[in-house]
């Protein structure tokens, strides 16, 4: 999984690894609903000049009281 910031400073999830277009990230597979978008505010250092970076999701187990 990747996630890049498009030039409007919306952030993604992407599946597989996106391409710049001329004025978002999008990933071929992004058309099937392969992607998500984030709350703005997370890593704030990644930005519309950055490479995608790539990320692991962990799912937390059990209940978390």
């Amino acid at each position: 999984m990747y996630i890049a910031r498009d030039k409007n400073n919306d952030l993604y999830l992407f599946a597989d690894l996106p391409t710049r277009g001329r004025d978002c990230w999008w990933s071929q597979s992004g058309v099937d609903g392969t992607y998500l978008r984030l709350d703005k505010s997370l890593y704030p250092a990644l930005t519309w000049d950055s490479e995608p970076m790539r990320v692991s999701l962990v799912v937390a187990s059990g209940d978390e009281s």
